[in-house]
């Protein structure tokens, strides 16, 4: 999807119809919005949004008054619209979407060829079947609301990430194709009348009867636990926004990231520690028996019973030759003869010392393992305790804060304390169910495997139904090939990405940090040089989340360095981001401008013009085809008001007007 022309009308402090042509995919393929805060650039993002999904991005108040106030007041039945055309797979469509002053709303989509406009049935789903509605988050973004994207490898984070690269459509096909497998095994069953297939097939079916229900029970649980992560945070946010409990509501932020960060330290220390005691049990349960054989071992070898420092090969040398390694003589039967030749008894062979060696090596590493053993797992258990009593400290410090926090007499500090418990509370009921889910169909996914194979193994005994079984067999061996290539692409992908966000990294951050993304969860970290995680909050790990968006664009429209051939197409769409910079460093802002233009097909950026500073500026100039200014005009007269300005291409722009007709927001295109 790509987007060519936007119409607005009467939408949200926006009065009468604005245009917006965008830059299309290419070299310049930048389209620049600047404004001003409260000036509308939010509305704008929210009004393609909404066109597209009839949703809005969390930070639209009051979602409900779409209609500009003015022209509300001025007829009651007036109609708000925006109207969308974009292209996909080089054919162009028309997205409206209407909502009169009756609350009536309508949405229709229309592929437009020449002149003439054609209706499509379901355009709700068409339209989502392009960009599916979970995923238009990640295309059309609110970027000063960068801190709550979630790196973190969540069941919908992953899962989101699957279907932009495209890899749930090869699920869908694996899953059909396992349902044809059961049809095939029913026909068997059937044909070769075994009871046992029968009986088989008969708990298999009950199990895909209820898997499905479960994993669609599991995706929405996960959704519920993201909106209330969500609803968590707005509260937090709010209560952090009130002045008397603002510096309480940042104290607890901070030491909530930082329990959550012991209490996954502490796990991994646990791990570690299970690890440590798994791997050396063996050699510290044999220690006390492996030395006292070591002494032994010693004793006998000290009075000579086990073989001498002398090799039999040399005894032999000597009688062969009749000379004594000093040089004297050694006569046939002589004493010499018969003493030398008693030392075959106690002289050494190559094999006897290979084993003698091998069980001195032995005791040697049971004897490095014990000694390392108590160190290693003693230090490991310290960190441990340390852990355990800093994330105590904690609890004590959050107990003390909500003791403070409730000392506030406030209606709505206690309204939105009541709010965050009762969310807190569902969070973790929620989290709980999804736990005992995930355990279930765990369960279930093993015993179908199990008698997938007694299915299998039964069914070679019988004599019957030769013809279904070679097709059981075809249909096996596709979703085997099919699974097998799915699972090696998305190894690829992962690490493609993984590539790609070091790329972008190594070249725009300040520090020598590493990307690593886990294949089983799909949670995204950043390790300084020493391998210890950077905060998700800090600086650079802002950096990581633009940096991660814009590369799975970039791999999603194959404009990595590093290609793939998708088993199915992704999903490609323009990237759309409101005031993309403030969440920024300075320092970073530059490089992160960059990134955006050069790793996406299509970018539209919504900027104040505190956020065009000289580093953007220079960064973006040339990429950008397209420009545009939000005019905020107000009805009322200047007085002590400022009027803000910028700078662009030498001129002098005003972004804000006053006596103004009504109050409403302009677009105007910088030529």
């Amino acid at each position: 999807m790509f987007l060519v022309h936007l119409k607005i009308s009467n939408f949200r402090g926006f009065y009468g119809t604005q245009v917006v042509e965008f830059a299309p995919p290419g070299s310049k393929a930048v389209t620049v919005i600047h404004g001003e805060n409260g000036a509308g650039k939010t509305n704008l993002l929210n009004a393609i949004f909404w066109c597209l999904t009839s949703a809005f991005t969390p930070r639209l108040s009051n979602p409900e008054l779409l209609i500009n106030k003015t022209a509300r007041d001025e007829d009651k039945d007036c109609e708000c619209f925006v109207e969308l055309v974009f292209s996909h797979e080089e054919k162009l469509y028309q997205a409206v979407r209407t909502v009169t002053g009756r609350n009536e709303s309508r949405f229709n989509l229309y592929q437009l060829k020449g002149e003439v406009p054609h209706g499509i049935v379901n355009s709700q789903q068409f339209v989502e079947r392009i960009i599916p509605k979970a995923l238009s988050r990640w295309f059309f973004f609110d970027a000063e609301a960068i801190g709550e994207l979630e790196l973190s490898g969540s069941e919908e984070f992953r899962r989101s990430l699957r279907r932009i690269l495209g890899f749930e459509l090869v699920d869908v096909l694996v899953d059909d194709l396992q349902h044809c497998l059961i049809k095939k095994q029913r026909n068997l069953a059937n044909v070769a009348n075994s009871k046992t297939l029968v009986e088989i097939q008969e708990k298999m079916e009950g199990i895909e009867h209820v898997l499905p229900a479960q994993r669609q029970k599991l995706i929405s649980l996960d959704g519920k636990l993201h909106e209330l992560d969500t609803k968590i945070e707005q509260i937090e946010s709010q209560l952090r926004g009130l002045p008397k409990s603002k510096p309480l509501q940042e104290r607890r932020s901070r030491l909530d990231g930082q329990r959550k960060q012991r209490v996954a330290l502490l796990k991994e220390l646990r791990d570690q520690e299970a690890k440590v005691i798994g791997e050396s049990a063996p050699a510290v349960l044999a220690y006390g028996q492996a030395m006292q054989f070591e002494d032994q071992l010693h004793i006998k070898e000290n009075t000579g019973k086990l073989p001498a420092p002398f090799s039999e090969q040399l005894v032999e040398d000597i009688l062969r030759e009749a000379r004594c390694i000093c040089g004297r003589g050694v006569s046939v039967g002589s004493d010499e003869e018969d003493r030398i030749r008693g030392l075959l008894k106690s002289a050494s062979t190559t094999g006897f010392n290979t084993r003698v060696r091998s069980i001195q090596y032995l005791l040697k590493d049971i004897r490095s393992v014990q000694e390392n053993y108590k160190a290693t797992l003693g230090a490991v258990q310290q960190r441990s305790q340390l852990t355990d009593s800093e994330i105590a400290e904690i609890d004590n410090e959050l107990k003390e804060i909500r003791e403070e926090l409730q000392k506030i007499d406030e209606d709505s500090i206690r309204t939105l304390e009541d709010a965050r418990a009762t969310a807190n509370a569902q969070y973790r009921e929620l989290h709980g169910q999804q736990a005992i889910l995930q355990n279930q169909i765990a369960e279930n996914e093993r015993r179908l495997a199990d008698f997938q194979l007694r299915y299998e193994n039964e069914s070679k005994k019988l004599g019957h139904g030769d013809a279904v079984r070679k097709e059981l067999d075809k249909i096996k061996r596709l979703s085997d090939y099919i699974a097998k290539t799915l699972k090696a692409q998305e190894i690829r992908a992962l690490n493609v990405l993984q590539i790609e966000l070091n790329r972008v990294l190594g070249n725009y951050l300040t520090k020598h940090f590493k990307a690593r993304i886990n294949p089983k969860t799909y949670e995204v970290e950043m390790l300084d040089t020493q391998g210890r995680q950077v905060g998700r909050s800090t600086g650079e790990g802002q950096v990581l989340k633009f940096a991660f968006i814009t590369t799975v664009v970039a791999l999603a429209g194959r404009k990595t360095q590093e290609k793939i051939d998708f088993l199915a197409e992704p999903t490609v769409a323009p990237l759309v981001l409101d005031a993309p910079f403030s969440a920024l460093d300075p320092d970073y802002q530059g490089s992160v401008a960059e990134n955006l233009a050069s790793q996406s097909t299509q970018l539209v950026l919504l900027l104040s013009s505190a956020a065009w500073g000289d580093s953007v500026a220079k960064a973006l100039q040339d990429h950008v085809a397209r420009r545009y200014m939000l005019v905020s005009k107000e009805t009322g007269p200047r007085g002590n008001k400022p009027v803000k300005t910028m700078i662009l291409a030498g001129k002098k722009l005003t972004l804000n007007e006053y006596n103004a007709e009504r109050d409403e927001s302009s677009i105007v295109e910088i030529k």
